[in-house]
């Protein structure tokens, strides 16, 4: 499996098997990088509710009718039926700026259902339904469960993160997985290989 990495408000993921991992990349951006590599975009896979994980997602599903992944306990937010929770002023303020079109969620993983071949691990503690996603020796880190420091794996910001202690015991169980590579929310993919 190849992946191309989409900066923007954050990493967004796509892989060669239709797969896009997040929404905080703007849908010309996407479409411009399957084109490229001629990809189909099957799934939108969301990692958590946070803006900058979220943003186009709306806008995502309109003009590629993929099918929207996430987890049950983060779907109602990202649906509009739940507000958010947040962790500071500062989120707070940007959560009221950066308002984000709810949409529909095809598919409401739980801990360790298999999706086109990527097992869903929850990750809870940035936020309480964190969402992993593991493939063939592949990381996609749930947004922030596990964000790259120094080329190494680190917690999420304590400023951005609901519960600490969680945050830090869904790192350990995501790093014992073992997986070759993580691509986190944030930052450069992590290379674990020896």
């Amino acid at each position: 499996m190849e992946v191309y990495i989409i900066k923007s408000m954050s990493n967004s993921y796509l892989t060669s098997d239709g797969v896009l991992i997040d929404a905080g990349a703007r849908v010309t951006d996407i479409t411009k990088v399957a084109r490229e590599h001629g990809i189909d975009i099957k799934y939108l896979f969301i990692t958590h509710y946070h803006v900058d994980h979220t943003r186009y997602a709306h806008e995502i599903v309109k003009a590629l009718n993929c099918k929207v992944v996430a987890s049950i306990p983060e779907s109602s937010i990202i649906e509009g039926k739940e507000k958010p929770k947040t962790t500071s002023l500062l989120q707070s303020i940007i959560s009221i700026f950066m308002r984000i079109k709810p949409v529909s969620v095809d598919i409401k993983v739980n801990d360790g259902d298999i999706i086109e071949g990527y097992k869903a691990i929850y990750a809870p503690g940035h936020t309480p339904g964190s969402t992993a996603y593991f493939k063939d020796g592949i990381l996609f880190s749930g947004g922030d469960a596990i964000v790259e420091h120094g080329g190494k794996p680190a917690p999420p910001p304590r400023e951005f993160t609901i519960n600490m202690e969680e945050a830090m015991r869904s790192m350990d169980k995501l790093l014992s997985l073992r997986p070759r590579i993580i691509y986190p929310g944030h930052g450069k993919p992590i290379s674990l290989s020896t």
